[in-house]
């Protein structure tokens, strides 16, 4: 009997770690196909971004209707559902042949992927004991930690060997697979009297964050409010997110609690979590680029420079999980991990066109142990104070607020390197004049005459370059300042009771 409980729990890690790692993995492994991705489908660097950003957008949609979703249909039929939806939208990304299709069907991707980690999560706590829960956590917290290790390298690898169409073909076959053994994982979680679902209220929610990506996305080709569109855009935004707000603090089941943000360690830990995944997906975002399109990587090398820093926050997560078990002040540790963070990205801001390998894999590898040091402990002292039976809708709050603020700071990464990448381009193209002296010393170093095939190469290689190493640095700034705006959030936060009354199963996870 014992046998057959353990190849059946044996089973259903599998199954769960099959879907889990799938939807993980599909937000770094797309990051490094970015470049090819832009040439193929005719899109500038700002508008290949929505191919990221869409689908980060429907996973905040969703998130929050997941145990709605799961007390009308069981916890298998939504696993079950989620696997198909998401790989047949897989398969839809990959034969997209516009910016409109990919964009589209990676907002479908979003959709189906936003359950897979939160209900796979039930299931595995459902299959083991109570004795054995943490130890099942474990292998979960491993598989959500393999996305940004084997994202960029394996992106970069399917990219340069086959093409960047396969990032999204490769989740097929493991789609198949994780849908097969799904079918003995038992079900639960439905309920005979479901909560009603407040549809006016996520109609509002998903109006007004829609319109918001839409301002992000759009502001900047469209020079921001001289546009009408996105002055129209602004004003549903904000409409929208105010009547949403008013929904949910006056109807008894809100798809969102706001009310729970009375409690100030959960909304202080909230607004931190959303400031940091602008740092996190932003500096995804960015690296990328830098290493394809300016240092001419080719896509696997870029992919393997980024895994550094997926290992450095694997490394970081285990050393925090020790750190609290021992009884250390998650605010403390949170400090620590945004001073290392902080100086990870400073590093960045030092680069230059003739910086060697070395100087990206190791800021990167000390970025990650920042990340990595942050993550748990903000995660535990977010909860701190909340109520047990509070701690499901809070987490849904936390988690939102994560996805939420990774999805904006995509967008505003992006707009900050096409802006500065003008700018530079405008103030630097005026010293390329023959009344410059510092120009006819460059083309006398360079070996150059004056001609216009020099002019164009001035012009589209040098100038551009530089011009846009300059967009990047600040796109790093911007991160950097990210990283110091959460201090003064952190030292807020209450510290936690000496004496530990949670366990793990009845602590909330970060994957919900």
């Amino acid at each position: 009997m014992a046998q057959e409980q353990s190849s059946s729990r044996l089973t259903i890690t599998v199954a769960v770690m099959l879907a889990v790692v799938m939807q993980v993995l599909d937000l770094t492994i797309v990051n490094v196909a970015l470049t090819y991705m832009r040439g193929s489908l005719q899109a500038n660097s700002d508008q290949i971004t929505w191919v990221l950003t869409s689908y980060m957008v429907a996973n905040v949609i969703v998130l929050p209707l997941t145990g709605l979703l799961v007390e009308r249909y069981g916890q298998r039929n939504i696993m079950l559902w989620s696997v198909v939806g998401f790989v047949i939208s897989s398969a839809l990304c990959g034969q997209s042949h516009s910016l409109t299709e990919i964009v589209l069907w990676r907002f479908l991707q979003g959709i189906f992927g936003a359950s897979l980690a939160p209900v796979g999560q039930t299931i595995m706590l459902g299959a083991y004991p109570a004795n054995k829960r943490g130890q099942a956590m474990a292998i979960l917290g491993m598989g959500i930690m393999l996305g940004p290790i084997l994202g960029p390298t394996l992106g970069g690898y399917l990219t340069d060997t086959l093409s960047w169409r396969w990032v999204f073909y490769v989740n097929i076959p493991f789609g198949i697979l994780a849908f097969l053994l799904m079918q003995s994982v038992p079900d639960g979680g439905k309920s005979a009297n479901p909560r009603p679902v407040d549809w006016t209220g996520f109609g509002l929610m998903a109006l007004g964050l829609g319109c918001l990506q839409g301002i992000l996305s759009l502001g900047d080709q469209d020079d921001w409010f001289s546009s009408r569109t996105i002055i129209i855009l602004t004003l549903i935004t904000i409409l929208g997110l105010l009547f949403f707000v008013w929904r949910s603090l006056s109807v008894k089941y809100p798809v969102v609690d706001l009310r729970l943000l009375k409690d100030r360690n959960l909304a202080i830990g909230s607004m931190g979590i959303g400031i940091f995944g602008l740092a996190l997906f932003g500096t995804m975002v960015i690296l990328p680029i830098m290493l394809e399109s300016l240092m001419h990587y080719e896509a696997f090398t870029a992919g393997l420079v980024m895994a550094p820093q997926g290992i450095g926050a694997m490394l970081a997560m285990m050393l925090a999980g020790r750190l609290l078990g021992k009884g250390i002040n998650p605010r403390d540790i949170v400090l620590v991990g945004i001073v290392i963070g902080a100086f990870g990205t400073y590093l960045t801001t030092l680069y230059n066109l003739d910086i060697n390998m070395d100087w990206v894999i190791w800021p990167s590898f000390i970025r990650g142990i920042g990340f990595g040091l942050v993550t748990i402990p903000l995660f535990t002292l977010a909860f701190t104070t909340i109520k047990k039976s509070q701690q499901a809708e809070g987490s849904g709050i936390f988690n939102l607020m994560r996805t939420l603020g990774g999805s904006v700071g995509i967008a505003v990464v992006s707009t900050v390197m096409s802006q500065e990448t003008q700018v530079g381009w405008n103030q630097m193209s005026k010293f390329i004049n023959p009344f410059n002296p510092a120009f006819h010393h460059y083309l006398a170093a360079a070996g150059m005459t004056q001609n216009p095939t020099t002019w164009q190469v001035l012009g589209n290689v040098v100038l551009y370059s530089q011009a846009n190493m300059r967009g990047t640095l600040d796109a790093f700034v911007l991160v950097f300042y990210g990283f110091l705006v959460m201090i003064p959030l952190i030292l807020f936060l209450k510290k936690p009771p000496r004496e530990k009354d949670d366990n793990t199963e009845n602590s909330p996870s970060l994957m919900e």
